[in-house]
């Protein structure tokens, strides 16, 4: 037969012990409300920058001779028939050249995915990749928002639906997402064309905004529930 013996704390050590415990809770409470004023000053410091952007665009639009027509088509996103050839062949250039370096670092992205310190355990230069992407999404977005404007939800739904097919793994998802974003804006472009209206062909971003606005509250749903 053994005994266990249980260790207490000394009664002249509760003070400290409460202490100390309520030291924590008011570090972990202090923690959480900066986080959440922070999230709060973030969030309103966005919409004071979008309205400051948004006023600008417009007051640009009304200096020009159309009004601003063309400039507020642009901002929703449109495909026009009459964008020069070589700017054509610069972007395609541009994202064959960014996606190619993509995938040279897809599996550096597939390390770095397990966090920092199993990615420097492996020899990944986390700062340098972060970099190297950084660049490259700049690249790559600027290139879109010059050829055809802001069109929405297409690099927000295209890469959470290719990641629901083919896992994970970057290169595959970058291959994934460059088709299936090329293919919502085919398709979105041809569903315009064949509705006729008697103000004029509609944006692209107004299909892609519709069809994918439902789509990807859908799949936040689908995340929120299955982490619950």
């Amino acid at each position: 037969m053994t005994t266990q013996t249980k260790q207490h704390i000394p009664w002249y050590l509760w003070p400290f012990a409460a202490i100390w415990k309520l030291l924590a809770v008011i570090v972990e409470l202090t923690g959480r409300f900066v986080a959440m004023v922070l999230g709060l000053v973030l969030i309103l410091v966005g919409v004071i920058v979008g309205v400051v952007c948004g006023a600008a665009t417009i007051f640009l639009g009304h200096l020009m001779p159309d009004g601003g027509y063309a400039v507020s088509r642009w901002t929703i996103g449109s495909l026009s028939d009459d964008t020069p050839r070589i700017a054509l062949l610069t972007t395609s250039l541009l994202a064959a050249v960014c996606l190619t370096v993509g995938l040279a670092f897809g599996r550096a992205m597939d390390v770095a995915a397990l966090g920092d310190d199993e990615a420097q355990t492996a020899g990944v230069p986390i700062a340098r990749l972060r970099l190297v992407l950084f660049i490259l999404a700049g690249a790559l977005t600027a290139n879109a928002v010059v050829l055809a404007g802001p069109i929405g939800f297409v690099g927000l739904v295209c890469p959470h639906i290719v990641r629901l097919l083919a896992g994970v793994t970057h290169r595959p998802l970058l291959i994934g997402s460059a088709l299936a974003g090329a293919t919502l804006v085919i398709g979105a472009d041809a569903a315009v064309k064949s509705v006729n209206l008697a103000s004029g062909r509609m944006p692209i971003g107004v299909i892609t905004a519709l069809v994918g606005g439902p789509v990807f509250i859908l799949l936040l749903r689908r995340d929120s529930a299955r982490t619950t």
